[in-house]
């Protein structure tokens, strides 16, 4: 069985969503012998070096004519098509009108592809004077002619498949749920947690509270402080000079290799995120701490955690009380984060888009 992942750029693009797609169809290949090829038709375009693992088109214009004739041209080459939907990487201000005409062109051939639509990201939110307000009348339209014209969907969070859900007219019957996985390792094995070093690992990128990374870290050294962690991994990120922390050494990794990136997570006790807690079911950088098993430190002002997370017991929130965290609690917040993620790891997403690329087709 052949499938075609839709997306905005392909690796070796930096792009959370075409290393989520990439790893999807190796686990498609591995565990269910379908076949995946790649159409990158987003606003940038990095050409892959070389011969790549999957072969890899390019969209030669945005426009649904392109695609529709990309399709048509190659006619019974798909048993499906996958969408790997966020707007704004297939037009500018997030309003791809010609994705959502072309989508829902490819839904009236006969005979066609399965059509199924991942929705990564939903409408952009802001202020009354910001183009995100303006345009998110706009940005709605396109996701419902998408969603209308598609027989499967599926999302990373619970509150995108509620909105979803609400679209009249789907074709779909349900929308699949389920967070992303980690795509910087998924160890089978953990170490025990007396076997870690005390030390606590974070990303200096994905800040979703506002405040700079300088600021950042320095929350993360206190929590280092306050639960006996004596180093501060800093992983990837932008070039900058952290300030000297009594009693934490503050080490700088720069990027590295997605194994070695794992390495170093399975090798300690904690994690720190600024990354918003409502919105951790679409962060693959949450998704690692989980696949390393690391008792994970959240900030946040929401009072309840969507997709099956609970505060104090999968994650802890910055504020919560020292007192009665022993080294037993904080293994036990790593163990159950990361029985959390068994549920959506690289095998489970693979599993479910399979069920579903192998329903029966219009």
């Amino acid at each position: 069985m052949n499938i075609l992942h839709l997306l905005p750029r392909v690796p070796p693009a930096v792009c959370g969503i075409g290393d989520y797609a990439w790893g999807i169809a190796r686990g498609l290949r591995d565990e269910h012998d379908i076949h995946s090829q790649f159409l990158s038709a987003g606003t940038s375009w990095t050409a892959p070096q070389g011969e790549t693992e999957f072969p890899v088109f390019r969209l030669p214009a945005l426009t649904a004519e392109t695609l529709v004739d990309f399709v048509r041209t190659r006619a019974g080459e798909w048993d499906a098509i996958i969408l790997h939907l966020s707007p704004y990487g297939f037009q500018q201000r997030g309003v791809p009108l010609w994705l959502a005409r072309g989508w829902r062109h490819l839904s009236q051939l006969s005979p066609r592809p399965r059509l199924l639509t991942m929705f990564h990201e939903l409408y952009a939110a802001g202020p009354l004077n910001s183009s995100a307000f303006w345009l998110q009348p706009w940005q709605k339209g396109v996701l419902r002619i998408v969603a209308r014209a598609s027989d499967g969907l599926r999302t990373n969070r619970q509150a995108y498949a509620d909105w979803l859900r609400k679209i009249a007219g789907l074709k779909a019957r349900t929308v699949e749920v389920m967070p992303v996985f980690s795509n910087l390792g998924e160890p089978e094995m953990l170490p025990p947690w007396s076997e870690r070093e005390p030390a606590m690992a974070m990303f200096a990128w994905g800040i979703h509270s506002g405040e700079s990374l300088e600021v950042v870290v320095r929350k993360a050294a206190d929590n280092c402080r306050r639960f006996g962690m004596k180093r501060l991994h800093l992983l990837g990120g932008e070039e900058f000079s952290p300030r000297a922390e009594e009693g934490v050494e503050i080490v700088r990794h720069g990027f590295l290799a997605a194994s070695a990136v794992s390495e170093l997570l399975a090798s300690c006790q904690m994690a720190y995120t600024a990354y918003s807690p409502e919105h951790f079911g679409k962060s693959t950088l949450v998704a690692a701490f989980a696949a390393h098993g690391l008792a994970t430190i959240t900030q946040g002002k929401a009072a309840e955690l969507p997709d099956g997370l609970r505060d104090s017991i999968e994650v802890l929130h910055e504020s919560f009380p020292k007192e009665g965290l022993t080294s037993e609690k904080l293994s036990s917040i790593g163990r159950n984060l990361r029985i959390w993620y068994e549920g959506h790891s690289l095998k489970a997403n693979t599993r479910s888009y399979a069920a579903q690329i192998l329903s029966q087709c219009p």
